[in-house]
């Protein structure tokens, strides 16, 4: 084995050795850093569509309101992408039953009202689809909590 590294290391010399660790280290960090996941809903239509593959950035600390991220829902487990509108620290703007952010109104029924209306743990995001009409999100099931998430969306596009 020895003999087999030494000869490789004639055959491209110190730059190729460097350049090789170099690459290894990088796809090793960029995979701890990134994620690939493909959306598997219309409830961020028109931003993502079904069948779309987004770009993630790993980590719950980077995401704030307007974002979109992907977290594991408090209800099912499964992996879900929304829009993050809200932190529990914040009071939300209610108007003739919708909640008013600056990106976007969501319609929310009285039941939903009460449960945004409830104290929040805090440090938890409230998530909405931007389809609200097909979204089951945090108007369903109220705030989010950091441990959910798995990161912020960075790129989305057409992937067609």
């Amino acid at each position: 084995m020895a003999s087999m590294f030494h000869h490789y290391a004639k055959l491209v010399g110190p730059a190729g050795i460097i350049s090789i660790v170099l690459i290894t280290f990088i796809a090793f960090t960029a995979s701890s850093l990134f994620t690939l996941i493909k959306i598997q809903e219309d409830s961020m239509s028109p931003a993502l569509s079904n069948g779309q593959v987004a770009l993630v950035l790993r980590g719950s600390g980077r995401i704030r309101p307007g974002d979109i991220a992907v977290y594991h829902s408090p209800t099912t487990g499964k992996l879900v992408v929304k829009r993050c509108v809200l932190n529990s620290d914040v009071e939300p703007r209610i108007e003739h039953g919708w909640l008013i952010t600056p990106w976007g109104r969501w319609y929310l029924s009285e039941e939903q009202w009460k449960r945004l209306d409830e104290a929040q743990p805090e440090g938890s995001l409230f998530m909405v689809g931007d389809n609200q009409f097909k979204s089951f999100d945090s108007r369903d099931y109220g705030f989010v909590p950091r441990k959910n998430f798995i990161g912020r969306v960075l790129n989305w596009g057409n992937n067609d």
